[in-house]
């Protein structure tokens, strides 16, 4: 994969790669909200622990992440090293955030944070990349959620 784009604060990165998923996430139009449902997938350790998707369920905790910061949200549901660059989707299946990073777990217990759909978007627009966001949101079952994650998030390995 190659850099095309990358934002340090926002520790965000636009990669090209040689793939095609076989589906994709809309951005959520709607501000994330506390108690907000939420489920987050990844691959924690890497294919180390397997090369299945993990996902974890929880809530949006608060709408700002560490030290105020805006572009964050925080989340209760589990983010280990592996999961960064994960999507952050709405029991609708819209993504309200990208998994980012996780405070020290010995010093605390489900204090992830992921940053905002809405600064994701800024960081696209100013990059001119094209994205999808949907007119209406419908609800999706957790069956046609599974799916949807497991056919739109890629395993990508930083070697170096």
């Amino acid at each position: 994969a190659n850099v095309l784009h990358s934002d340090k604060n926002l520790d965000l990165a636009v990669l090209k790669a040689d793939v095609r998923p076989k589906d994709y996430l809309s951005v959520s139009k709607n501000p994330p909200k506390k108690l907000q449902n939420i489920f987050a997938a990844g691959y924690p350790l890497g294919k180390g622990l397997s090369d299945d998707l993990k996902i974890t369920s929880g809530i949006i905790s608060s709408i700002k992440g560490f030290k105020d910061n805006v572009n964050e949200i925080q989340i209760d549901a589990a983010i280990n090293s592996g999961n960064s660059g994960g999507p952050i989707i709405s029991e609708d299946g819209y993504l309200v955030g990208v998994s980012v990073a996780g405070l020290d777990k010995s010093k605390t217990e489900s204090v992830n944070f992921g940053i905002k759909a809405s600064s994701l978007e800024q960081f696209l627009n100013v990059n001119e990349i094209k994205y999808s966001k949907p007119f209406y949101e419908f609800s999706s079952s957790k069956d046609s959620l599974r799916k949807l994650l497991e056919n739109s998030t890629v395993y990508i390995s930083c070697k170096s």
